[in-house]
């Protein structure tokens, strides 16, 4: 039950990763149901990629608002 809440709050918080995760997942069942030779590895490999695509989303987002808040508190 703890792990059904930590994804839900890693959901909540991190939208951007589950995201792009939850779109790729959904993208690779396709795929694999479509085309005989997309196998599991490959829609693995494709998840795990979206991974690193959210991590890197999450980032910049997350910079990008550092750096907006910098420029709040400096222009005070």
């Amino acid at each position: 039950m703890d792990a059904l809440i930590d994804l839900l709050m890693l959901l909540v918080f991190h939208w951007r990763l589950g995201l792009s995760v939850v779109c790729t997942t959904v993208f690779a069942v396709f795929l694999a149901a479509t085309l005989p030779w997309f196998s599991g590895a490959f829609g693995l490999a494709l998840v795990i990629g979206s991974v690193g695509l959210g991590l890197l989303w999450e980032g910049a987002a997350d910079k990008n608002r550092a750096e907006r808040v910098a420029k709040v508190k400096e222009g005070r």
